[in-house]
């Protein structure tokens, strides 16, 4: 359903895959056929792990978090040709022991975000969340990054269909991660290409939030200047002004 009312839209997001969460996505042909799609209709593929760890990547040894992250590339790999090159962890939340993984593994951006749906959240108003940010922006200053749950069945058959006529009324454009880095999706494959984007691509009027913290997942976290990975507040920096970009957590069940 997210994948159909998108493509009704004509809005490419950027879906964070799971591969052993709610669906084992190396022995499920559904699971499989829905990464194709993704990919076929010009959306951009990213990993939040294999198995989305319970307790999150901070807890993870060295070893571990190589697991999660190098299983789940190997697996789309076979699947589409395509390395994935950014990451959300689960829970928005990560170490420096695990940027130096990340990094290593050839990952150049950590994404975490600054529009929080709260779809997954019993009892909570996706569509008024939305709201609740766009009402204080302003599309000439402001650029989000938006996350939202493919497997919610409010997000797949009413927010989307309700918020994405009125966000480009009110001025935003909708983009994908790659087009608001200026830097490709895929360790292997130039993202941008086909997009008239430039890799690496400076952009200008950042918007940073306020709160900065490396514990709160609705915060935006800055890397370490030593390291070569993009994070948080630099993911908006190298923003466009106007800009929506529609983030999904991958979970499969459409």
């Amino acid at each position: 359903m997210v994948l159909d009312i998108l493509k009704k839209e004509n809005v490419k997001a950027t879906f964070f895959i799971n591969g052993k969460n709610c669906m084992d996505v190396a022995n499920d042909p559904e699971a499989q056929r829905l990464i194709k799609r993704e990919v076929d209709e010009g959306h951009v593929i990213a990993s939040h792990t294999y198995t989305h760890p319970e307790t999150g990547i901070t807890t993870l040894t060295d070893e571990q978090l190589t697991s999660e992250l190098k299983t789940l590339n190997d697996l789309v790999f076979d699947l589409t040709g395509l390395k994935l090159a950014f990451f959300r962890p689960p829970l928005g939340e990560f170490n420096e022991a695990n940027k130096r993984v990340i990094e290593e593994l050839g990952f150049t951006a950590n994404v975490l975000w600054n529009l929080d749906s709260n779809d997954w959240k019993k009892g909570d108003n996706a569509t008024a969340n939305y709201f609740k940010y766009l009402d204080k922006a302003d599309p000439s200053s402001n650029s989000f990054i938006a996350l939202n749950h493919d497997i919610q069945k409010v997000t797949a058959t009413s927010n989307l269909q309700i918020m994405i006529p009125i966000i480009r009324d009110l001025g935003y454009n909708f983009v994908t991660v790659d087009e608001c880095l200026g830097m490709s999706a895929y360790q292997n494959v130039n993202s941008l290409e086909n997009k008239g984007a430039a890799v690496n691509a400076t952009a200008t009027n950042t918007i940073v939030p306020a709160n900065v913290t490396s514990s709160t997942p609705t915060s935006i976290v800055r890397s370490d200047d030593r390291s070569n990975l993009k994070s948080g507040a630099e993911t908006l920096s190298y923003s466009l002004l106007s800009l929506i970009i529609l983030a999904f957590i991958t979970l499969f069940n459409f």
